[in-house]
């Protein structure tokens, strides 16, 4: 009995270190093919992983791109008063009647800075019928100076370089826009900067451009150069500045059909004084001669005009009063055709993007008195 029962035992024993072992390398078996699971999902993931991170590259290259550029601009809304106009204009198409309400301007403006010390500017306005180029250029740094060539505004008189967003008076003044249709011209121009030096700009621009594609019509340009003198170092109080352009333009004197094409003189001369000084107050002014076209039978008319500027801004107030008069000649040598404008404006700052513009303004030659309320909204 004591025999069977210890053999019976080691039955038991024998059985059950059989069954360890078995069941011993059942778990080593799903223990391996776990691992080879694990390391098949390990491989889909790495592909996975590989795949993402090229995207986010590719990602990172579009948005390295396309970082740099802003998108800008404003929108000028008016409402007109002006008495020299008839109640009811007769052409629907040209005309605009004695009370108006009108978009000035709706400017979209697109800066991009691809690399260091490069810049681009395409700057559009899209208030009329059509959209119309106003910016399209591209600016290199070098030194202490920038390169600046395309389609930009002629660096010469202060008050076309000044953007309209600024800008107190509905319009610059007729010395302006008469000698600078646009403000803008087509050619290449450097500017020299350093603290505490005068400012030098040496620019060369197309001659004649023409009305479809602004482009010049002929080997004739302009060149122009202008210098700005800082009254103190830092420029706090102000600054004076000289400028002369001169070229010859080309000029149709006649028709499509019959034209008359001659030459005229470009020649312009300008003297310019900004002043601050005290907190708030501005007073700046310019004055221009030179020739511009005339007529068939004179090709080449002497010009002179000049303007002056005072603005004040209220302490601590979001009110600016501003003064300004400016009176052009359109041709030195015929008496009593001077073009003559007073105008007084206040405006009021809503915000740092709206603000509000009220500017009377009474005019000889022709004779005119103009109420213009504009809203601005920059974005």
């Amino acid at each position: 009995m004591r025999w069977s029962v210890v053999m019976v035992l080691g039955a038991l024993v024998a059985f059950g270190s059989f069954a360890a072992a078995e069941s011993g390398a059942a778990s080593v078996e799903a223990l391996q093919a776990e691992i080879a699971r694990l390391k098949e999902q390990l491989s889909k993931l790495e592909k996975q992983l590989s795949e993402m991170q090229k995207q986010q590259k590719a990602t990172e290259k579009v948005t390295q791109r396309f970082e740099p550029i802003t998108i800008g601009g404003y929108i000028q809304m008016r409402y007109e008063r002006d008495d020299s106009r008839p109640t009811n204009e007769n052409n629907l198409a040209t005309g605009r009647a004695k009370e108006n309400f009108r978009l000035r301007r709706v400017r979209l403006d697109v800066r991009g800075t691809p690399i260091r010390g490069v810049l681009y500017r395409l700057q559009a306005d899209v208030a009329g019928t059509n959209a119309e180029l106003r910016d399209a250029f591209l600016e290199l740094r070098a030194g202490d100076g920038v390169f600046t060539f395309g389609h930009f505004k002629v660096p010469l008189l202060e008050e076309v370089i000044e953007s309209s967003a600024v800008r107190w008076t509905p319009e610059r003044a007729r010395v302006s826009t008469v000698l600078f249709p646009g403000e803008r011209d087509r050619g290449i121009a450097y500017t020299w900067r350093k603290q505490g030096a005068p400012e030098i700009t040496l620019g060369l621009f197309s001659g004649t451009r023409t009305t479809q594609t602004q482009d010049s019509l002929t080997s004739r340009k302009s060149w122009l150069v202008r210098i700005v003198q800082p009254l103190d170092k830092q420029g706090k109080l102000g600054k004076f500045w000289v400028g002369r352009m001169d070229g010859i333009g080309r000029r149709n004197f006649g028709t499509d059909a019959a034209p008359n094409i001659l030459n005229f003189d470009r020649e312009r001369t300008v003297v310019g004084l900004t002043l601050t000084p005290i907190s708030g107050l501005t007073i700046r002014g310019e004055w221009v001669d030179g020739k511009d076209f005339g007529t068939a039978a004179n090709p080449t008319f002497r010009v002179r005009g000049w303007y002056a500027l005072v603005g004040y801004k209220l302490p601590n107030q979001p009110f600016t009063l501003y003064a300004k008069y400016d009176e052009y000649d359109p041709n030195r040598d015929v008496a009593g055709n001077t073009f003559k404008r007073n105008a007084l404006g206040i405006q009021y700052d809503l915000n740092r993007s709206t603000r509000m513009n009220l500017t009377w303004e009474n005019q000889d030659n022709p004779d005119a008195t103009i109420w213009t309320f504009q809203t601005q909204v920059r974005f």
